[in-house]
């Protein structure tokens, strides 16, 4: 689903826009990781897909840049969500995020979840730069 569908279209400078981003890093790559690593029953892993969809996803799809409301490029969502928030340090950062939690665990080490992460962010940049939501990239995990 295209997120002016949704929203309308929010446009910011590049400084604002990389803030709005990177204040969701956290909480979307946590939800991520549980979504990858944990055993829990469905409810709770649909309730966590709906809130990355719903609050972090489709408002990222909707913000534009100014002055000419043009799209947020590929390469900077895949920065700001994934390549500086995990600083090379891939299965230490997935591993702080899981040790947050204490849901029962399944079978897949570390380093899948961490390769899984940033196989989902390279496929969810080019979808938010084009003003997608990327809920079928959520409804796959």
């Amino acid at each position: 689903m295209l997120a002016h569908e949704v929203l309308p279209e929010m446009a910011f400078t590049r400084a604002v826009a990389e803030q709005k981003i990177r204040g969701r890093e956290e909480t979307i790559n946590e939800h991520l990781v549980k979504l990858l690593a944990f055993d829990v029953p469905p409810e709770l892993r649909e309730s966590w897909k709906r809130e990355l969809v719903r609050k972090h996803f489709a408002l990222l799809a909707a913000m534009r840049l100014k002055p000419n409301g043009r799209p947020i490029p590929e390469r900077d969502f895949l920065a700001w969500l994934y390549a500086d928030a995990f600083e090379g340090n891939e299965q230490g950062y997935t591993r702080a995020l899981l040790g947050l939690h204490d849901y029962a665990r399944n079978g897949l080490d570390i380093a899948a979840i961490a390769r899984r992460v940033a196989d989902f962010h390279g496929a969810l940049a080019p979808r938010l730069a084009a003003g997608e939501d990327g809920a079928d990239l959520i409804a796959a995990l």
